[in-house]
């Protein structure tokens, strides 16, 4: 998995949202805002970090279980991967 050239992440007053930028502006339909783990996963995407070091780095920060992690991160890989910013 990695973000799709075009897209960066901006924090805009406390908020992290992520901008379409060059020709993307006009394919990418709406906004896509992420909160602090997202917004983490995000960077880590960008770093080319795979699933399990994604997966283990918020294991470690949060005291949540393994499979909550899991669920929630494959449901916001899905989610950005339906809106078109990252791509396997």
């Amino acid at each position: 998995m990695k973000i799709k050239e075009g897209f960066l992440l901006r924090e805009i007053a406390g908020t992290h949202i992520v901008v379409p930028i060059g020709e993307r502006v006009i394919d990418f339909k709406g906004m896509m805002v992420l909160n602090s783990v997202s917004a983490d996963v995000w960077s880590f995407l960008g770093e080319h970090r795979t699933y399990e070091e994604i997966l283990e780095y918020i294991l470690g920060m949060y005291e949540v279980d393994r499979q909550t992690v899991e669920n929630d991160l494959n449901d916001l890989i899905q989610q950005m991967e339906a809106s078109g910013v990252i791509e396997a």
